[in-house]
């Protein structure tokens, strides 16, 4: 238990200590600042742009916490990219895997060191997002939908889980950074993001079992409006019901614990070329 704690907490110094990770906090300051901006710029403005003059407050609230979650969805995507797709690849590209592999240490707490020191980092970036969010929010609005946000953040978790888990799989396959990086971004934005967009041109149907559409859910928590869902016609401004939230967790949880199963076997079986 000891040796697992060191080796998580020096991982994390590792990943404090990386361009990376100060790559990811200059962009998420940036994003939030952005975001604090529009929403005091264009707070009155709402109802406007939807074609309204009458709008609830409740559902204005809403409405400010639904989009700034939506810019939040791709902030887990880029930071698994930055602190997960180089994880295991750079421990071979590097060759400091041979320093690392010979040492007696179990290879499956190397990996779980490191996975939970790359989750770690990324609730950090998160919770800067968070931070403006419900400040900025709370000043507009002077209201906090907790039960919608605890559920969103839940929800962000899941999602951190499963998209690392699934870029940790990816770095256990290859030897370097680079196809780790590319491969990552191809299975999200072109099998995930436009294969669902393929699926609901073709045939009106909304693959529900893609990571990218269970992650939907932490905006949909809000208001249940897919914004991936082009070529569905029904639109609801109710918060999304209970059933499609558990459904969402299930699938993240799936594809994360078979991620992370998958590779760790992987990385048990890794040799140094």
């Amino acid at each position: 238990m000891i040796k697992s704690l060191t080796i998580y907490i020096q991982y994390v110094k590792n990943y404090y200590r990386s361009r990376s990770f100060f790559l990811m906090l200059f962009l998420i300051i940036l994003i939030g600042s952005m975001m604090s901006y529009f929403s005091f710029k264009y707070v009155n403005d709402l109802p406007k742009f939807l074609g309204s003059t009458v709008f609830p407050v409740s559902l204005k609230v809403e409405l400010f916490y639904y989009l700034w979650t939506l810019v939040l969805l791709y902030v887990p995507v880029f930071a698994s990219v930055f602190f997960g797709s180089p994880a295991i690849s750079s421990e071979i590209e590097n060759k400091t895997a041979y320093y690392i592999f010979p040492l007696p240490i179990n290879r499956y707490k190397l990996f779980f060191g490191k996975y939970f020191a790359a989750f770690t980092v990324t609730l950090f970036i998160i919770g800067i997002y968070l931070i403006f969010e419900v400040f900025t929010l709370s000043l507009l609005l002077h209201q906090i939908p907790v039960t919608y946000f605890l559920e969103s953040f839940v929800m962000i978790l899941l999602f951190i889980f499963s998209i690392m888990a699934v870029t940790f799989l990816i770095s256990a396959i290859f030897n370097k950074n680079t196809y780790a990086y590319i491969t990552v971004f191809v299975i999200y934005y072109i099998f995930f993001e436009a294969g669902s967009f393929i699926i609901e041109l073709l045939y009106k149907y909304t693959p529900v079992y893609f990571l990218n559409d269970a992650a939907s859910i932490i905006e949909r928590v809000y208001i249940n409006i897919n914004p991936g869902n082009a070529f569905v016609s029904h639109i609801d401004i109710n918060p999304a019901p209970f059933s499609d939230i558990m459904l969402s967790a299930l699938i993240m949880i799936i594809y994360g614990v078979v991620a992370l199963v998958v590779g760790m076997l992987l990385f048990e079986k890794k040799e140094v070329s």
